[in-house]
C-alpha cells in the first residue's frame, strides 16, 4: 500500500473555504444589499486578518514547540484562546477603521450582521457534513440559514442587534445539550464563547441605544428603561436555559445532556470502522516484542493513531500525543500508536526514532500492513476515538494538537 502525507485538516479546509466565503459575502453585500463598497473591503480585511492571527497565535501560546518544530505552525492553530485574540482583534481593528473612515454605524451594521449569519450557516453546514447523525448540529444549521434571510430584510440598527442577540440565545441552548459541550459538572468552552457573545452583542446594543438618543434628542430615563427591559429578559431566558440542568446537577450529582442519556443507541454493536461501530479487534508486536491486542485495552478509553516516521504531520503531533499522554495516563487513558512499518525504510530506524522522541506510550508494528489495510487507512496521520467498551466515538484525519485530543476525550468520558 502506497501512504503520502497530504492531510485534510478541518482546519485548513475551514481556512479554504473561509476564504471562498469572503468572497461570495463581498459581492452578496455589494450586489444584492447594495452596500458600499468601503464597508465591505473592511469586514473582508478584518476577518482575514482575525483568522490568520488566530491561526499564528500558536506561536504565542506554545512558543516551546515552535521552536522545536517550525512546521507545527502549519498544523495548529490558537484553539479557543486564539478565537478570543483573533475575535478581540477584530473588534479594535474595526473600531478604529469605522472611526478613520468615518462610517456610520447603522451602515455598518446593515452589513456585518447578514455577512455574519452567512459566515456561520456556511461553518455549521460543513460540521453537518461531517456528523449527519448529529440533530443538534443540524438544528443550528437551520436556525442560522433562517436567520440570515431575516437579517437580510432589516435596516434597523436596533432590530438587527436584537436579531444578533436573540439568534446566539437560540444557539447557547442548543449547545447547552450536545455532550461534547455540557458534562460532567463543566460548561464547556463553546458555551462559554456564546455567552461572550451574547455579553458583547448586549453592551453592542446598549452603546448604539445610547447614541441613538443623543442623535434623536430621545429622553434619557425611556432609553435607559428599555435597556433594563432588554436586559432583565435576557436574564430571564437564560436562568430558563440553565435552571433545568442546575436542578439535574443537583439531583443526580453531574451534568447530563440528553445525548449522555441516549449513549446505548449510539452503539450499533456492528463491528466496523464508523462512528458507533465496534473497533475491530486485531493483534501486534509491539517495538519491545510484545504481543499487544486492542480489546487488551477494554475499559480505558483509547486513542488509536496511525502514523510514520517519514511522515511531517505525524512528527508535529508527536511532542502533543507525547504531553497529553503524560497528563493523561492516569485518567483511564491509552494511546495505542500504530506504525506503518510496512512503509519504512527499516525497524531500526523505527525505534531509533522512537528512542529520540522520547515516546513512551504503546507502540506497534504494522509490518505487513494488515491493520492499516482493516482500518481503510489511506492519509495519515489518522485517529480513531475509542470508548471504553471498544466502540469508535470519533474520527479524525491529521495531527492532532493537545487541545484536540482533551476536547474528544472529555467529550465521551
Amino acid at each position: 500500500m502506497q501512504f503520502n502525507s497530504i492531510i485534510v485538516q478541518n482546519e485548513n479546509i475551514y481556512l479554504l473555504i473561509g476564504l471562498l466565503i469572503s468572497y461570495v459575502m463581498f459581492y452578496y453585500g455589494v450586489r444584492i444589499l447594495k452596500i458600499e463598497r468601503n464597508i465591505m473591503d473592511l469586514i473582508f480585511n478584518s476577518f482575514i486578518n482575525g483568522v490568520l492571527i488566530w491561526k499564528l497565535s500558536y506561536v504565542v501560546l506554545h512558543p516551546q514547540s515552535v521552536l522545536q518544530n517550525p512546521m507545527n505552525i502549519l498544523y495548529f492553530n490558537g484553539g479557543y484562546v486564539g478565537i478570543g485574540i483573533g475575535i478581540l482583534f477584530i473588534i479594535i481593528y474595526t473600531w478604529l477603521k469605522i472611526k478613520k473612515q468615518n462610517i456610520p454605524m447603522d451602515s455598518y451594521t446593515r452589513a456585518v450582521v447578514p455577512v455574519y449569519f452567512g459566515y456561520f450557516s456556511a461553518f455549521v453546514w460543513i460540521r453537518v457534513i461531517e456528523e449527519p447523525q448529529n440533530y443538534p448540529n443540524i438544528l443550528q444549521a437551520i436556525v442560522a440559514v433562517c436567520f440570515f434571510i431575516l437579517s437580510s430584510r432589516f435596516k434597523s440598527q436596533k432590530t438587527l442587534l436584537q436579531i444578533t442577540i436573540w439568534f446566539h440565545l437560540i444557539q447557547f441552548e442548543i449547545a447547552l445539550y450536545k455532550t461534547k459541550f455540557v458534562y460532567a459538572g463543566i460548561i464547556s468552552k463553546e458555551v462559554l464563547v456564546y455567552i461572550s457573545i451574547i455579553i458583547i452583542f448586549l453592551c453592542i446594543s446598549y452603546w448604539s441605544e445610547k447614541q441613538g438618543r443623543k442623535k434623536a434628542a430621545m429622553d434619557e430615563k425611556e432609553g435607559r428603561r428599555n435597556v433594563a427591559n432588554n436586559i432583565a429578559l435576557v436574564a430571564i431566558i437564560l436562568s430558563l436555559s440553565i435552571t433545568p440542568i442546575l436542578i439535574n446537577q443537583q439531583e443526580t450529582g453531574r451534568i447530563v445532556s440528553p445525548k449522555t442519556v441516549m449513549s446505548n443507541s449510539f452503539v450499533s454493536g456492528k463491528i466496523g470502522t464508523n462512528k458507533g461501530e465496534v473497533a475491530p479487534d486485531f493483534e501486534l508486536r509491539s517495538i519491545s516484542g510484545n504481543k499487544v491486542k486492542l480489546s487488551d485495552f477494554r475499559g480505558k478509553t483509547v486513542i488509536l493513531n496511525f502514523w510514520a516516521t517519514w511522515c511531517p504531520p505525524c512528527r508535529a503531533e508527536i511532542p502533543e500525543i507525547q504531553k497529553f499522554y503524560e497528563d493523561k495516563k492516569n485518567n483511564n487513558v491509552e494511546i495505542l500508536a500504530v506504525n506503518l512499518t510496512n512503509s519504512e525504510s527499516s525497524l531500526n530506524a523505527v525505534k531509533e526514532f522512537v528512542k529520540d522522541k522520547g515516546m513512551t506510550f504503546t507502540i506497534v508494528l504494522d509490518k505487513k500492513g494488515e491493520t492499516s489495510n482493516l482500518y481503510s487507512i489511506i492519509t495519515i496521520p489518522t485517529s480513531y476515538i475509542i470508548d471504553k467498551n471498544g466502540n469508535i466515538r470519533d474520527k479524525y484525519v491529521g495531527p492532532m494538537s493537545y487541545e484536540t485530543m482533551d476536547r474528544f476525550i472529555t467529550s465521551i468520558q
